[in-house]
């Protein structure tokens, strides 16, 4: 073996024993690039909502905290025409009465939900129930040898009128929670619906005739002389009770604050006011012919606080 080819085999050798130490201080070629692995990002995770499990019913407890509506009394006589009545309180002396609330929803998003709500409210008095005196008068026809006159008695008057109004509502709402990260979630919504109400009245009447005129002849004499009209009532009294329910249209606006206590179970405490549409009205005899309380225009405002429970 010549020397050169000797010298060249040495050197072989010499990189085939070194070559593990290299890779041992150098750690390969695929760790070169700075000695710590570099880890792949993972997905982001994309959220998800699971609707079976965004069911909920609710019960609640509440108050009418104030009424704004009309109310008017009058009475109404034998022609048809009327006259201011005594009985009917102002809206605004209605008071305090409470709410009964059930409801069932459902989460549409985890922001937007849909619920069916129904109110019992009990009877809240509408008319003024002391015992009332006042005069009233009442008209009617008189035909005598082919000539009509219209006779007209006076009446000293005193009643005693209690008109008690319920009401049962039915509403669809939709509804906005604002979401905050926290367990407090405000809401906003409205929705629409009916207003079953209805009014019950009973009363008391004690009539005495103190005087009558004709259109034609004049006062009747002497003085306190009733016209012996047949149309017309005499002294006496008159009691009973009566009952009128309606169905009309309704619609609200809400508000509220919920707290999460545990992700099944929320405190609900909401404002609400209430629309209702159309009038109701309730009439009973009366030595003026007829007594009319009518109950229209009302606006109601309501707060209620309640639970809901969520479920699958």
């Amino acid at each position: 073996m010549t020397f050169s080819k000797a010298l060249a085999l040495a050197g072989l050798t010499l990189i085939g024993a070194a070559t593990p130490g290299w890779a041992a201080d150098w750690g390969g070629v695929r760790d070169m690039g700075g000695g710590v692995p570099v880890p792949v990002p993972a997905p982001a995770p994309v959220p998800t909502y699971d609707y079976d499990s965004d069911w909920y019913v609710g019960l609640g407890i509440g108050a009418n905290v104030s009424q704004s509506a009309k109310i008017k009394d009058s009475d109404i006589d034998y022609l048809g025409n009327s006259t201011p009545g005594f009985l009917a309180r102002d809206s605004g002396d209605i008071g305090a009465s409470p709410i009964f609330s059930g409801s069932f929803g459902r989460y549409i998003t985890p922001s937007l939900r849909a619920e069916v709500v129904f109110d019992y409210s009990p009877d809240a008095e509408i008319s003024d129930s002391r015992k009332l005196g006042y005069a009233v008068m009442n008209s009617a026809p008189k035909i005598s040898g082919g000539v009509v006159s219209i006779d007209t008695n006076a009446y000293a008057v005193t009643r005693t009128d209690t008109v008690k109004l319920a009401r049962t509502t039915g509403l669809v709402n939709l509804l906005y929670d604002i979401q905050t990260g926290t367990r407090f979630t405000p809401y906003i919504g409205g929705g629409v619906g009916f207003t079953w109400r209805s009014l019950r009245r009973n009363y008391t009447e004690n009539a005495t005739c103190i005087g009558a005129t004709n259109s034609v002849d004049g006062l009747y004499t002497p003085l306190g002389t009733c016209s012996g009209n047949t149309y017309l009532p005499a002294d006496g009294t008159i009691s009973g009770s009566s009952s009128k329910q309606q169905l009309d249209f309704a619609a609200a606006v809400q508000a509220g604050l919920a707290y999460n206590i545990t992700d099944s179970i929320i405190w609900d405490n909401g404002w609400q006011m209430l629309w209702e549409s159309n009038a109701i009205a309730s009439s009973a005899p009366s030595a003026s012919g007829e007594n009319r309380i009518v109950f229209k225009d009302s606006t109601v405002q309501q707060f209620r606080s309640g639970i809901r429970i969520r479920f699958d």
